[in-house]
Formats: structure tokens, C-alpha cells, sequence
């Protein structure tokens, strides 16, 4: 299983309720309305910071507002979920409407499950 995870830095447009409301409502209906989710997509979680704990171990405080990890099975079905049209037309021109692109950090990961 590949997994994008994609840490998120808020539009500073909008607030951080606005941000949340529009990340786990407006996209998520999006990306479960979107036919290259049911294609290519295998999971597809979102979570967001807690305001009490949104500093690290040390008290620095964190640049991100939420988090998402999208699960595929293949490198290829990642590269062919991102250039389907539907992705396209419905889920990419929603990011920046929340998300804050070139302040978001994005890596691909393989999990190994610890516990």
C-alpha cells in the first residue's frame, strides 16, 4: 500500500473553523463524489489539529492544520488518480479554497505497522 500523506497549512483566507468545516464537509463530499476516488483511491482519511495541542513535545508551535493520507495500491494508480479529469474538474480546483498549497509538505510513504 502506497500512502500520500499530505501535511496542510490553512488558507489564511479563512479561519481555522472555516478551514476545518470546509475540509471534513465541502471536500470530503467532493472526494467521495469524485469517480477517480472510487478508481484509484483505496483509503482516505482526514485529521486536524487540536487547538489545546497544537504545539510539538518542546512547546514550538506547529505550521499545520490538518492532515490527510490517501491509500493506494500502486504508485501508477497515485500518478493516475492526479490526472484523471474528474480529479481535475471537482477536488483540484476545491484545494486552494482551504489548503494553502506552497506551504503544505507532501510525501509518499509505505507503512510498517508497530503496534
Amino acid at each position: 500500500m502506497i500512502k500520500l500523506v499530505i501535511a496542510i497549512k490553512r488558507n489564511q483566507a479563512i479561519s481555522s473553523e472555516q478551514f476545518r468545516t470546509h475540509f471534513s464537509k465541502q471536500h470530503a463530499q467532493l472526494a467521495r463524489e469524485c469517480s477517480a476516488s472510487e478508481k484509484y483511491v483505496r483509503g482516505y482519511v482526514q485529521s486536524y489539529t487540536i487547538d489545546r495541542q497544537h504545539s510539538n513535545h518542546n512547546g514550538a508551535k506547529t505550521n499545520f492544520d490538518g492532515l490527510t493520507e490517501l491509500w493506494f495500491d500502486s504508485f501508477e494508480d497515485m500518478d493516475c488518480f492526479f490526472a484523471d479529469p474528474d480529479y481535475q474538474a471537482m477536488l483540484q480546483p476545491d484545494e486552494p479554497r482551504f489548503a494553502d498549497l506552497a506551504n503544505c509538505a507532501f510525501f509518499v510513504t509505505e507503512e510498517a505497522r508497530i503496534i
